[in-house]
């Protein structure tokens, strides 16, 4: 039980946070009801991104790279395969359903939909992708929730992380993320 505690109290510090920075005019919808409210492939706010995966987060999503197990987003929308890409793609309220694809972008797929950014410009509900191309199981992305301090030297990301760890919300130091990730923004994020 006290992990569970510990888990409560550290989503409820990462909720407060994005609660904070919510505009004034959106306060009078629940923030579920914020969540759950999107167009998929279509235009979607950084708050929208964080409490997407806050959801996920809260729901402690079992990690699984199997289609079949697809878990739904907030709101019961849509299914995505509950791994780091499907994760990301959920928060961005990517479409799994799009003609020609039928499932979550994978990994290597999620720069069709992003461009490159620079390490200062991050911004809450970019990502950090790593690529492999020669080992496409060593790939992983993580999504960016924001600065633990003002120097920039820690940073906290949301992650499906694969079956040992699951979703979790940890601090990254800046150093060791910029030897192998890449910050990436969805294109149609506001």
């Amino acid at each position: 039980m006290v992990g569970g505690i510990r888990t409560s109290r550290a989503v409820l510090g990462l909720l407060l946070s994005v609660v904070a920075a919510i505009p004034a005019g959106a306060v009078a919808r629940p923030a579920a009801a914020r969540a759950a409210t999107v167009v998929y492939d279509g235009r979607i706010g950084r708050t929208q991104v964080m409490l997407r995966a806050l959801d996920w987060l809260r729901r402690d999503v079992p990690y699984s790279q199997d289609n079949r197990l697809a878990a739904w987003d907030a709101g019961h929308g849509r299914r995505y395969r509950p791994d780091c890409s499907g994760f990301v793609a959920m928060a961005w309220a990517l479409d799994p359903r799009r003609p020609g694809l039928g499932r979550a972008p994978v990994t290597w797929e999620l720069p069709r939909y992003a461009g490159r950014v620079s390490w200062p410009r991050l911004r809450r509900g970019d990502i950090l992708l790593h690529l492999v191309p020669g080992n496409r199981a060593a790939e992983h992305v993580r999504l960016f929730a924001g600065w633990v301090d003002a120097g920039r030297s820690r940073a906290w990301i949301i992650e499906q992380s694969g079956s040992a760890y699951g979703m979790r919300r940890r601090t990254v130091a800046t150093a060791a993320a910029r030897q192998g990730y890449v910050p990436y923004r969805y294109r149609r994020i506001v």
